[in-house]
Parts: C-alpha cells; sequence; structure tokens
C-alpha cells in the first residue's frame, strides 16, 4: 500500500513537471518540487516522532484466569513538534491477550502529556512477563511505518479459575463414591445442638441443663455436634515433559484448575488442605485452614511448572510416611502406568485414602494405547480405590481453560 502511494506520488510530481516545463509555469515547477520532496519530508517526521518519548505502564500485577483488566500508558513527549500518529502494542505471551485486535493510538502536544489504555484478558494461568512495547509511528502521508521497540519488563501472576465440580468430579469423605466431600460430625463443642443426656464425670457444667436435671432429679447435659476436620492432600504430577497440549492449555493448567476448585471447596467446609507440587517448594508439614491458605494455594498453582525431574509416584512414596491416617489424597496426573497402580496400592496400605485423577485422557489414541492405559485404571479401580476420568472433551475442561 505504501510502495503503490509513493509510486502515484512521484507520477503526480513528474506529470506536474513535465506540464510546468512544456506551458513553462513557476506554479507548476514549485508544486512538482514539493510532490518530490514530500515522501522524503514526511519520512523524516515519522522517524522523528518515535524519539524524545518517555512512557510507562500501569498495570495489575495479579489476577483470576478469565478476568480482564485494564493497562494504562502514561507518555511524555519532551520535544516541541506533536506527535499525532503513534501506536503502542505490547509484546504479549500466549497466556495473555488484547480484547481489542488493534494497538492502542496516542496523540501527544508538544512538550505535553498524554494516556491511553486498553483491555487485556487473562487467558491462561502462570506467571507471564511483558517484555517490551512496540512503537509504530506512520508518517503523514501513510507512506512507511516505522517500529521501535522500548523495553518495558512487567510481569503479571494469573491464578487458575476456581469454579464449582461437579459431583462426578468431587470424592466423599470415605474416599470413594462420587458426592460432594462432606465432614465427619462427632459429640463437641460446635454451635449445633445434638440432644441432651445424663451427666457424666468430666463434663463442663457450663452445660448442665438444668430444666432437664430438675425434671429428671439428676443432672444432665446439653451435647452439641462439631465437625470433624478432613486432612486433604492434592498431588499433582509435574515431572518434566508431562505435560499434554489440550488446545486452550495443558494437563497441567486443567490440573491446576481443578486442585484450585477442590482447595476452595475442601477449605470453605473450614477442613485442611496441603499441596504437593515436585519442583515448587517443600510440602508443608500440617494442613491449613482459612483464606490465607488458599491464596497460598493459588499463588503456587500459578507457577507451577512440570520441571520435576522425578514421578509423582517417587516423591509421594517418599512423604508417605509422614502423612496422618486417613489422610485423603487427590492424586492428579495425565499419566497412568504401572508405577502409578503399585504407589496407590502403597498408600491405600498404609491407612490413607486415595482417588486417582486421570486427566485430559483423548478419545483418538490407538488401541493398544487405549486398552494398555484401560487396564491400568481397571487395577485401580480393582483395588478398591477410586479413579476420577476428566477426559479432554468433559465440559469441565472447557470451563476451566476456555
Amino acid at each position: 500500500m505504501g510502495f503503490a502511494k509513493l509510486l502515484a506520488l512521484y507520477a503526480a510530481a513528474f506529470c506536474t513537471l513535465l506540464v510546468g516545463w512544456v506551458l513553462n509555469v513557476t506554479q507548476l515547477y514549485w508544486m512538482g518540487c514539493v510532490l518530490v520532496l514530500a515522501p522524503i519530508v514526511s519520512r523524516a517526521v515519522g522517524r522523528y516522532e518515535s524519539r524524545g518519548l518517555i512512557l510507562s505502564r500501569e498495570i495489575a500485577r495479579s489476577g483470576h484466569q478469565g478476568d480482564r483488566i485494564p493497562v494504562r500508558f502514561r507518555a511524555q513527549n519532551l520535544l516541541f513538534l506533536p506527535k499525532l500518529s503513534l501506536t503502542l502494542s505490547d509484546q504479549l505471551p500466549r497466556g495473555l491477550r488484547r480484547v481489542e485486535l488493534d494497538g492502542t493510538p496516542l496523540a501527544l502536544v508538544p512538550r505535553g502529556f498524554g494516556e491511553a489504555s486498553y483491555e487485556l484478558h487473562l487467558a491462561l494461568r502462570g506467571l507471564h512477563s511483558i517484555p517490551a512495547v512496540e512503537l509504530r509511528t506512520t508518517d503523514a502521508l501513510g507512506l512507511a511505518e516505522s517500529v521501535t521497540e522500548l523495553a518495558l519488563p512487567t510481569e503479571v501472576l494469573v491464578y487458575p479459575r476456581i469454579v464449582d465440580l461437579p459431583p462426578h468430579i468431587v470424592p466423599d469423605s470415605g474416599g470413594g463414591g462420587r458426592a460432594p466431600i462432606l465432614a465427619a460430625r462427632k459429640q463437641g463443642e460446635g454451635g449445633s445442638f445434638l440432644g441432651v443426656r445424663e451427666y457424666r464425670p468430666g463434663d463442663p457444667l457450663r452445660h448442665v441443663h438444668w430444666r432437664t436435671a430438675a425434671r429428671l432429679g439428676q443432672l444432665a447435659v446439653v451435647e452439641f455436634e462439631t465437625e470433624e476436620s478432613l486432612d486433604a492432600l492434592i498431588a499433582i504430577e509435574t515431572q518434566e515433559g508431562s505435560e499434554v497440549d489440550l488446545g486452550n492449555g495443558t494437563t497441567l493448567d486443567l490440573a491446576a484448575g481443578v486442585a484450585a476448585s477442590l482447595a476452595a471447596h475442601i477449605l470453605s467446609s473450614g477442613d485442611s488442605v496441603r499441596l504437593l507440587a515436585p519442583g515448587m517448594g517443600s510440602m508443608p508439614s500440617g494442613g491449613s485452614t482459612g483464606s490465607e491458605s488458599l491464596a497460598n494455594i493459588l499463588d503456587t498453582l500459578a507457577r507451577m511448572k512440570a520441571v520435576s525431574g522425578a514421578p509423582l509416584s517417587d516423591t509421594l512414596l517418599q512423604t508417605a510416611g509422614s502423612l496422618p491416617g486417613g489422610m485423603l489424597v487427590c492424586w492428579l496426573t495425565p499419566r497412568v502406568d504401572a508405577s502409578t497402580v503399585a504407589a496407590l496400592r502403597v498408600l491405600r496400605g498404609l491407612g490413607l485414602r486415595p482417588v486417582l485423577y486421570a486427566l485430559g485422557l483423548r478419545g483418538g489414541a490407538s488401541t493398544a494405547v487405549a486398552a494398555e492405559l484401560n487396564g491400568y485404571l481397571n487395577e485401580v479401580s480393582g483395588a478398591h480405590i477410586p479413579v476420577i476420568r476428566i477426559p479432554a472433551d468433559d465440559p469441565i475442561v472447557a470451563r476451566l481453560l476456555s
């Protein structure tokens, strides 16, 4: 397009000069010279526009997958000439996308200030780096475009999306079945009334129900029920090379979304959660509860990468001895093989309650591969260990990754 404009401009200049020479008209000579010099002057001004500019970017440093956040540029023109045709475009990684496809236009008066903004879509969880911004300038005649790269490094941490998981993805407190996790009930000092019974030595006097005691002629106490905390471990396969591409993300991104949603679900009931992602720091020695715990879990899930040199089965077997009996172990992995089956049986034998999440399974696998995988999954089920399959076409995958 620029070359066509330049060719047309020089053709007009040649014709003008030719007519001026034939007719000997001074004004036509001047017009021809102006047409010849116009592209040169226009390009020089275009290149000059990218100079004398101070630019900064304002952006939220974190957010959840699926959010849209504003990005604001602040600019100062140090020169005495206006900048009328600037366009700013951030160099975005895969997980960040502009809502508007075109760049952000910016115009500055001489020695003046200006602002421009656009919306950024946080498409994938992770720690994303925006290294620089591309400054595009076009000359006044639109003949040529100049691109200048300005280093403006910024990091944005994107947490995985949290959704309400369907019943078939949430194991129950007994380690099997498909009902939501329910905390066991026991006698205690919770807020829910359980009943009235006769007094036993050691019962606190503040629980004496005096009306019933007067009627029966002996002491009686009020009994309450409270929730017994469910101690859960969410373990994610982070071995190098274990990720499988699912289109909008990978199986590791899917695992992060499932883990975040599971953690939020368990913590909302007042229960405790530990997260095990080999290669992303040590596992906490005890389960933690509350919003602060969820924030720490989301931070780890956002930064999580497949960098571990060993499979998850090895790490779990090394730490299984330190886990309390009866702990619910949610094992999230796209790989299921003989070592997985053996490790699950060991966990079961140690009194833990493992649940296997098979992630990202595809129906297009070869018959031999599918048969082998189904064989391993049947072995796990045969050992009375729940198996929760989340294939690539499961609706929850689209909800977590789209």
